[in-house]
């Protein structure tokens, strides 16, 4: 009898252990798996380029910009167009060229890659036509800290004619750090 109660308890114990080490073994899995995935978005997280997180920024950023005469620019994103972004605020209205932004805060955690490339046409073709049809003048922040404050009167595919103080300043695309336009209201 007592062998019996012996074996009964020894098969008990081994069950036990058994169902220990399968926990065990299952828990490391699950470490295992968990520490693939986390490498996974990791390597797709090092993948995604900031501007594809700026696409699916909803809210404001700042970004900080290689200009001393505006080392900042704060908005919501109103459009991408390679290579500038056009940010707005309540009461103003930036051009950035984002070879020029040094940093930036408040991007999405999530990226979203555009269906489309980023369009310079449609820049080229409506903004900043539209910016010299109304006349408006902005702040020219150019490569080198230069400002120049005018109006638009002229675009071209790869530059800018700005009037100011009677004189007419051609700017070629390429060296535009930011502008400020004050947006009316």
């Amino acid at each position: 009898m007592e062998s019996a109660e012996f074996e009964s308890s020894l098969i008990t114990e081994l069950n036990r252990v058994l169902l220990q080490a399968v926990e065990e073994v299952e828990s490391e899995e699950r470490l295992d798996l968990a520490y693939e995935v986390l490498e996974t978005v990791r390597f797709e997280q090092a993948h995604i380029s900031w501007l594809d997180r700026l696409r699916n920024t909803a809210s404001s950023v700042e970004l900080r910009l290689a200009h001393s005469h505006l080392p900042f620019a704060e908005g919501e994103v109103r459009h991408l167009a390679d290579p500038f972004v056009i940010l707005e605020n309540a009461k103003t209205q930036y051009l950035v060229n984002f070879d020029f932004v040094s940093a930036v805060s408040g991007l999405s955690e999530l990226s979203q890659n555009s269906a489309k490339p980023d369009a310079i046409n449609w820049l080229d073709n409506v903004w900043f036509h539209d910016l010299a049809d109304k006349n408006l003048t902005s702040t020219w922040y150019l490569v080198g800290d230069q400002v120049i404050e005018g109006a638009c009167r002229r675009t071209g595919f790869d530059s800018l004619d700005i009037e100011t103080n009677s004189k007419v300043i051609t700017i070629p695309k390429r060296s535009i750090v930011a502008s400020r336009t004050l947006v009316a209201g």
